[in-house]
């Protein structure tokens, strides 16, 4: 099926950045760009337009999206168009009237942002007092209208020192969590931010942690003996099966991945999806990537994005400098792994 919908371009993920607005100040934040904003209707005609290019899943983002008063009305009109529905917010603004309306959209899942186990911790990142027990308030909330939520942080060295304490925060309030080992460049290209990744040793750490171990790609890669499966190196999804609008129009493969494919304040999605500068990001897209195939650690790269590629090397089919230090840390991993398993010390 993934192959598919693959060779016939067939669109079938979205995610709409609705606001690049946020009312908190998280030191790593991605988002940057205009401050333009579609207006609603504009929004609710791209969802029917998703509807009709065959698109199976949507994710609400921002900025934060509890900033526009007419989030919830777009959220319900992509359940309406039989889509399915995830939302990701720092869950600080949304009120009792929210959570209810957005639990009888009955949502995928919902995912809120937390970046330590306690308050302090937590809004050194932010910057925001408050901010924890308004997030928690929000998850509490939700779960207890049984919708599907999920803690989700960004690793860095502030919030490493926390991880343990997040997973147990989330385990109280009946979460998944969900890690990012890479602090990316922001969306338009600035890279400042990049000094907050976590070093290669506290990331080995971090994946050795039985309870991420068995929860990441990487963890079940290290854990599976004997020779990995032999695996071909290539791009993902973005501009092929999957689209990201900006908060002003602009319609991109994938978050901060440019150029755009034009903007849907000016033209539909389907002319856009079939546009000649959409043709051409999957030209480039399907270059072989020659420099992975002759990796010998290909096996044990799964976090490869053409977006740091690009960035890092300049090339959308180059190596990633921050796949292979990964890479590099999943091998080290594996082979701490086999020795503990033969009682061995590390």
């Amino acid at each position: 099926m993934i192959a598919l919908t693959r060779a016939h371009r067939l669109l079938t993920t979205a995610h709409l950045e609705l606001t690049k607005r946020c009312n908190l100040h998280c030191y790593h934040c991605y988002v940057a760009g205009s401050g333009e904003e579609l207006d609603a209707d504009r929004w609710l005609r791209l969802v029917d337009e998703l509807e009709m290019a065959g698109c199976l899943r949507v994710t609400l983002t921002g900025g934060e999206i509890g900033l526009r008063s007419d989030w919830l009305v777009i959220a319900e009109r992509v359940k309406q168009r039989r889509m399915a529905l995830s939302v990701l917010t720092n869950g600080t603004l949304l009120t009792a009237t929210d959570i209810e309306r957005l639990a009888g959209l009955r949502p995928l899942a919902v995912a809120v942002s937390i970046y330590g186990g306690s308050r302090d911790a937590h809004e050194r990142v932010t910057g925001v007092p408050g901010s924890f027990d308004l997030s928690l308030a929000t998850i509490s909330a939700l779960r207890g209208h049984d919708v599907p939520c999920r803690v989700s942080c960004t690793l860095m060295p502030d919030t490493f020192a926390e991880f343990r304490r997040i997973v147990d925060l989330a385990s109280a309030l009946d979460c998944e969590y969900m890690f990012d080992p890479t602090v990316v460049p922001r969306s338009d290209g600035n890279d400042s931010v990049v000094k907050y990744r976590l070093s290669a040793d506290k990331v080995q750490e971090f994946f050795l942690d039985e309870r991420i171990m068995g929860k990441s790609r990487e963890g079940r890669a290290v854990r599976i003996p004997g020779d990995l499966p032999e695996r071909v190196p290539g791009n993902c999804s973005a501009g092929i099966t999957s689209v990201t609008v900006e908060a002003n129009g602009d319609v991109l493969p994938c978050f901060g991945l440019r150029p755009s494919f034009g903007n849907i304040a000016v033209d539909s999605l389907n002319d856009l999806w079939h546009g000649a500068a959409a043709e051409e990001h999957r030209r480039r897209m399907g270059e072989p990537l020659e420099d992975c195939l002759q990796c010998d650690l290909k096996n044990l790269c799964s976090v490869r994005c053409p977006r740091l590629a690009l960035a890092e090397n300049g090339s959308l089919s180059a190596r990633s400098s921050r796949a292979c230090e990964l890479a590099a840390i999943n091998s080290d991993l594996r082979m701490s792994q086999s020795e503990m398993d033969s009682g061995g010390s590390l």
